[in-house]
């Protein structure tokens, strides 16, 4: 794309008896080296001004291969092991963490043609292909008197295997659990071409259960072609109730005074901002000018839904709850879905990669605590975000369990920046509620609270405070994202988050991966560095691994020539492990460089021509479309994102 877009602009492409050999596995009809459709394969929903510095990692795909059955994939992977050509597995590009981008030149699987669904009504089970849709599940066990239990906000949109691939959560996980959870076989193609199946039986036997390996290995491991999932019966009622407390801090202690009486909610969404934010009249907030709402479901049999919900309303009442009814959480599960059915599903029908990487300049955390540290977590992570007045808090909240919570950071609107350190509606990050600024208010047609430019620097130190907020969790005893796997997005702070249980995490991969072909490098185990010529890796294999082909060539699917690259250190960037890019000042994984340090750029957010060291350099800030300045046209909304 052009600078206005995309950062995936380098590119590389098969040689003509390599491209021949693909469409003669699976037909040419399903193999595509056409550039928007490449470029379309690079990135999910992520957004590129999420990624930070780890974006400079996404390599446009070689070519895009949509299999139609798990004899096709087994075969392609054999083709991938004879020519040592990675390959990243694709869902429905919904992601939101970077883990189907590939980070080396790689044919991307497109599994979407494995969409076959069988119900299995007397064991409650939905056999499903990977590419199957959430949305295709859950309408063809509807019709047998079931229902799928996974309810993401992408769940029109997203696939099974891509579920899986995260152990994704969805709205219901509260009461079911996560997908992995919910998954009782799998059906998988290990990267030796070995089809592995196991049994659809609730206990799988003693020993590990391969099961669990899958959930969460975006694609590491091997390729998932088929699920069997368990499925809830279809709700005879569904019973809503919505309440207000005076803030954060009541309202958490409700939620978690309900799992202690073991009074679990099938829908639980609690959030707090400022009144307008959540479209709520002033006069119930706590210190800062935060109101907090808790949005309740109870789905099931009428008998015991409405036992569960006499005995949450009683409970949350002993924390000064205010009662709402029904209607505010009624109309919050109606338009749950509002998002990718307004959103992303217009852009993926539109195949637009410019607008999926031009989404807003925000970001947010998704993060499990214990619930003894949620409370002192937030009052810190609030702090931390006053400190810069360039940064606004908008929600807190908590989804599902008392255990899991998000918090929303945007940038300031400017007005909200003068008006920090004591203006009248100033809020918790110090610039200003959306009283004083419009924040919460802004229509979708109006810009939002990042109209203002937005440079590299604002960036940079965006992508810095977000990392604080992560490792702070951590500290806490926290993980740093728990509802959509860790993908490209946060390959810096690994080595914080699971510490020497990242190199067990490495050595399975090797054992059953030993050419790292599978989606290479998201567990940090590859370096793959930017290459000097604008292709995939210059002569001398810098940034390079052994074992994998690389591919120079122009444009298209044309010519280029193939070479193994056989560097014996695996072409691993210096600098600390798990870190896509030695950093040069600061903690380990965090931007390197002054904060206000420009990249040297050339127009359209990438480097200047030079070595990889000097592209390095260069991207010590998150580089920008354009001309290193940004606005977006869209406004802000709330919940954009901030669910799975």
């Amino acid at each position: 794309m052009d600078g206005e877009g995309s950062l995936v602009t380098q590119s590389a492409s098969l040689p003509e008896p390599l491209l021949k050999e693909l469409c003669d596995l699976v037909g040419a009809h399903h193999v595509s080296v056409d550039p928007h459709e490449l470029e379309w394969a690079a990135m999910d929903f992520t957004g590129g001004y999420r990624l930070g510095r780890t974006g400079q990692r996404a390599r446009r795909p070689l070519a895009v291969v949509r299999p139609g059955d798990v004899e096709d994939v087994r075969q392609l992977v054999v083709w991938a092991a004879r020519h040592r050509i990675p390959l990243v597995p694709r869902g429905g590009g919904t992601g939101v963490m970077g883990s189907a981008v590939p980070q080396l030149p790689a044919v991307v699987v497109d599994l979407t043609r494995l969409d076959d669904i069988v119900v299995h009504p007397d064991d409650m089970l939905a056999e499903a292909g990977a590419g199957a849709t959430l949305a295709a599940v859950d309408a063809a066990l509807r019709r047998h008197g079931l229902a799928l239990a996974h309810d993401p906000w992408s769940v029109g949109i997203a696939t099974v295997g891509g579920a899986i691939g995260t152990d994704g959560v969805g709205y219901l996980a509260g009461r079911w659990g996560s997908m992995g959870q919910q998954v009782v076989a799998i059906e998988a193609v290990l990267p030796d071409g070995q089809v592995v199946r196991t049994r659809p039986v609730p206990k799988p036997p003693a020993g590990p259960d391969l099961r669990a390996l899958f959930a969460g290995s975006q694609g590491t491991l091997g390729i998932v072609t088929r699920a069997w999932i368990q499925a809830i019966g279809a709700p005879e009622v569904m019973l809503f109730r919505s309440y207000r407390f005076r803030g954060f801090e009541p309202g958490f202690e409700a939620v978690r005074a309900l799992w202690r009486a073991g009074v679990i909610p099938d829908l639980l969404d609690f959030t707090d901002d400022y009144p307008a934010a959540v479209e709520l009249p002033p006069g119930y907030e706590d210190d800062l000018g935060r109101t907090g709402l808790l949005h309740l479901g109870f789905f099931g049999a009428a008998e015991e839904a409405r036992g569960r919900l006499a005995a949450a309303d009683r409970i949350v009442k002993r924390f000064d709850a205010r009662d709402l009814g029904e209607e505010p959480a009624r109309e919050f599960w109606e338009r749950r879905h509002e998002i990718a059915e307004q959103f992303a599903l217009p852009i993926l029908q539109a195949r637009d990669a410019r607008r999926r990487w031009q989404q807003g300049a925000f970001d947010y955390i998704n993060l499990a605590l214990p619930a003894s540290q949620v409370i002192p977590y937030r009052r810190e992570a609030l702090a931390r975000i006053a400190a810069d007045p360039r940064f606004y808090a908008g929600e807190t909240g908590l989804w599902g369990r008392p255990e899991v919570f998000s918090l929303l950071v945007s940038a300031a609107h400017p007005a909200a920046a003068q008006a920090a350190g004591g203006a009248a509606g100033a809020g918790s990050a110090g610039a200003g509620g959306p009283e004083s600024t419009g924040v919460g208010a802004a229509s979708a047609d109006e810009p939002g609270p990042w109209a203002a430019e937005w440079t590299p620097e604002d960036a940079a130190a965006m992508e810095q405070l977000m990392h604080d907020l992560m490792r702070m969790a951590q500290a806490r005893g926290g993980n740093m994202e728990c509802l959509h796997g860790t993908g490209l997005k946060l390959l810096p702070l690994l080595q914080d988050e699971f510490g020497p249980a990242l190199d067990v995490i490495r050595k399975i991969k090797r054992a059953l991966d030993p050419l790292d072909l599978m989606n290479p490098g998201k567990w940090g185990e590859t370096a793959g560095a930017p290459a000097s010529d604008g292709g995939v890796a210059p002569p001398d294999g810098s940034g390079g691994r052994d074992g994998v082909v690389v591919v120079r060539g122009g444009s298209g699917g044309g010519s280029g020539s193939v070479e193994a690259d056989r560097r014996g250190d695996g072409g691993r960037s210096p600098g600390a492990a798990g870190d896509p890019v030695a950093p040069r000042s600061g903690r380990e994984g965090d931007p390197a460089g002054e904060p206000g340090a420009r990249p040297a750029g050339n127009g359209d957010g990438g480097a200047t021509a030079g070595s990889a060291r000097g592209r390095r350099a260069a991207d010590a800030t998150a580089a920008m479309p354009g001309n290193g300045r940004w606005r977006t046209g869209r406004a802000f909304h709330p919940g954009w994102f901030t669910r799975a």
